[in-house]
């Protein structure tokens, strides 16, 4: 697997790239959070930086753009600043509303074209090759929050080699967040017999229609509005399962967005129980 230089510059910038300065004192998209900001500089840039961006996304962008028809915005920068332990991603500025905002006007006409589009994007991410293990790409720990801790462990943060080391890492996590010894023992029983038999795919991680961009058409070449997937953070190789699991424990159930992710992906519905179970319980 291909692996990208960081610091890393792309070579076909449509400006030059935004100063630090510049980059601080840009506008927010989104509410600060976590040790991020994601700021919109001129027309051209999106920034989204900070002591809690971690440069695989960025990374993560690069290989699904290189190795799919997946549409991601263009990645222009990935480097981090010694001097003040900021990570900074540098990526392409797409204009248009996301999915989340326009799904009440769609006709379900538009609602059926948009999802078919979806459903080829994500059969594509899944047709990658499976490496030997689960974890982030270069076989670096997943970045989704059930495998965090504050100290690194990687018997909970990761790379696993199998299922069942994984399976371990939600119970070791379970118990982390302080979670009764009992019932951990009693998900150590039960896991093996839903979690098992599921190979490593590439998963977005974020299947939510706030991460999918509708580009607006560009009347000037007659380009037709089209998708954009944004928000990589979280993706790596993680169970078959995992996109479609992550997909119900977002659903919102104010509309009617839950009746059309079986479109989209294939449904593993056992293991989207028990998964959102577990989650309930660790942040409840």
């Amino acid at each position: 697997m291909k692996t990208f230089d960081i610091p890393f510059y792309g070579t076909d910038l449509p400006c030059p790239l935004p100063s630090s300065a510049e980059i601080e004192n840009a506008p927010d998209i989104s509410l600060e959070y976590g040790g991020r900001r994601i700021v919109g500089v001129g027309q051209h840039y999106v920034v989204k930086f900070g002591l809690g961006v971690n440069l695989i996304e960025g990374e993560n962008m690069l290989f699904v753009r290189e190795n799919t028809n997946v549409p991601v915005p263009r990645v222009f920068a990935l480097y981090s600043d010694p001097s003040t332990g900021k990570n900074y991603i540098v990526m392409e500025r797409i204009t248009g509303q996301t999915l989340l905002s326009t799904w009440p006007q769609l006709t379900t006409l538009e609602k059926k074209r948009i999802l078919s589009d979806l459903q080829r994007y994500f059969d594509e991410l899944r047709q990658l090759p499976s490496p030997n293990y689960f974890g982030s790409f270069g076989n670096r720990q997943l970045l989704d929050e059930i495998f965090w801790t504050q100290e690194p462990d990687p018997l909970v943060n990761g790379p696993f080699d199998s299922e069942e080391d994984l399976n371990e890492a939600m119970i070791r996590k379970y118990i982390y967040n302080g979670g009764p010894l009992y019932r951990a023992e009693y998900l150590r029983k039960c896991f093996p017999f839903v979690f098992k038999g599921h190979e490593a795919a590439f998963t977005h991680g974020g299947l939510q229609r706030k991460n999918i961009m509708i580009r607006e058409k560009n009347n000037q070449s007659n380009e037709e509005a089209s998708l954009v997937i944004i928000d990589w953070e979280k993706s790596g190789w993680y169970p078959r399962y995992w996109e479609y699991c992550l997909a119900v424990c977002a659903l919102r159930r104010d509309d009617d967005w839950s009746l059309w992710i079986d479109s989209i992906l294939a449904p593993f519905v056992s293991e989207a129980a028990w998964l959102q179970s577990l989650r309930l319980e660790l942040w409840s």
